[in-house]
């Protein structure tokens, strides 16, 4: 399955159906990049992003999306871990290397050395908000055939029109939401962030949304605020992290004949794995993340922790092509021979081949609602000048990171470098209790 230029046009205009639609490519195509170069998209969810994004892949270029609310030194330093040649988005504008391609502002990369990859290929980041410098290659047609799947598995027909408030730079929102609208032919109407469940129920309605998509944590927000979902609403995915079956029992109870669907998948799966259609399953089947959508099988192996604690193998011809931005030694001990994705996630199969999940063998945690990766973040840490060792965990009781810096002992200054560090982290990565240690206080730091 590829990208057919009439098709994407006519979608474009379903988009924003009031106004003109300039070629995805205006512009683009006439930037001193080659094709199969990689560009950095940081923009807000727009009809603006998703055009400048079909058009780098039109343009044969390699594009890869980024929150617009990453510090600028943090999109240059994964621009050049990424090997990008250019960089697309509002910050641009205060750099003397900007220029325009048709609405667009651009940022031509310098001082790195530029990565190739082939035309008709995507970089998707490893999670979404964290470990933002390193990410997953993939085969276009590849994400568009996982898009089909998840379209199949959550009912979304051309009769539909798919409202979509998470991020796009999150691969639920871009594979799951944007490009299921593409395959299936549902019409998108693009909404925040941010989300505000106050007035969500009123922008459904007003927008005759027939399917919408949230995190977890947006279903309590808007169960917390006591908001009740419009009649028109047919179909509400949840995906990104699991929702607690007591959450699904009172989502369902408040709103009868609604299909709510929980999803489970990895950006290395590209991205959409399990589905479980809650609205047709008894109540203890709500702690499961389903059944594989087609074309999927999910394996487990041990890993010494017993039966219940497996770790979740995923068999797809979607998964990701290569890693980028990190060492090869980690993109082997991911993609197993087979293809097959060792996931890093814990669970276990019932008789009747229903997944439940139970942890992780990583250091990914959750900080209010956001992931982050401990190893990303010591990473970032022990990379800045004076910074020979870092120790990162999770304050539970606070939830805040705290991150103890192992820093030489001759003159560094502690206010320069949280400064510098919070520059590079995003700010649900910031660490809430940082301490500094010289060389005769810390042996060694992990």
């Amino acid at each position: 399955m590829t990208l057919d230029p009439g098709v994407l046009e006519e979608f474009l205009g379903r988009l924003r159906p009031t106004e003109p639609t300039p070629p995805p490519t205006a512009g683009l195509a006439e930037l001193p990049i080659a094709p199969g170069d990689v560009v950095v998209l940081a923009l807000p969810n727009s009809a603006r992003l998703v055009r400048a994004y079909f058009g780098c892949l039109l343009a044969g270029y390699v594009p890869v999306l980024m929150a617009p609310s990453t510090p600028g030194p943090r999109i240059a330093e994964t621009a050049a871990r990424l090997g990008a040649a250019a960089i697309i988005g509002t910050r641009a504008r205060a750099s003397a290397d900007a220029r325009r391609a048709g609405d667009l502002d651009v940022v031509l990369c310098a001082g790195h050395q530029r990565r190739r990859h082939r035309p008709g290929q995507a970089i998707l980041l490893t999670s979404g908000t964290s470990g933002p410098a390193t990410g997953c290659l993939h085969d276009v047609s590849a994400l568009l055939r996982n898009a089909r799947r998840h379209a199949a598995a959550v009912g979304l027909t051309a009769a539909d029109r798919v409202l979509i408030t998470l991020p796009l730079y999150y691969s639920f929102a871009l594979v799951g939401q944007l490009m299921g609208a593409l395959v299936s032919g549902a019409t998108p109407v693009l909404g925040g962030p941010p989300f505000n469940a106050g007035e969500y129920a009123g922008v459904l309605a007003r927008e005759g949304i027939t399917h919408a998509s949230l995190t977890p944590i947006l279903v309590s927000a808007l169960l917390d605020d006591g908001a009740v979902l419009p009649a028109g609403l047919r179909a509400l995915t949840v995906g990104g992290q699991a929702l607690a079956p007591a959450r699904t029992a009172d989502l369902l109870g408040r709103h009868p004949g609604l299909e709510l669907y929980l999803t489970y998948g990895l950006t290395q799966a590209g991205p959409r794995v399990t589905t479980l259609a809650a609205h047709r399953e008894p109540p203890h089947r709500h702690h499961s993340v389903g059944v594989p959508v087609d074309g999927v099988r999910v394996s487990l192996r041990d890993v010494g922790r017993g039966p219940r604690e497996q770790e979740v193998l995923v068999h797809s011809d979607t998964l990701f092509v290569e890693r980028v931005g990190v060492a090869r030694e980690r993109a082997a001990a991911e993609l197993l021979p087979g293809p097959v994705l060792a996931t890093g996630d814990l669970g276990h199969l019932d008789e009747a081949g229903y997944l439940y999940l139970t942890g992780r063998l990583t250091d990914f945690v959750e900080v209010r609602g956001e992931k982050v990766s401990l190893a990303s973040l010591r990473a970032i840490a022990t990379s800045l000048p004076g910074v020979t060792g870092a120790r990162a965990a999770h304050d539970a009781v606070a939830d805040v990171i705290a991150l103890d810096l192992h820093v030489s002992p001759d003159g560094i200054d502690e206010a320069a470098l949280r400064r510098r560090l919070f520059s590079l982290l995003a700010p649900h990565e910031r660490p809430g209790r940082l301490t500094f240690h010289d060389a005769v206080e810390v042996s060694s730091f992990k």
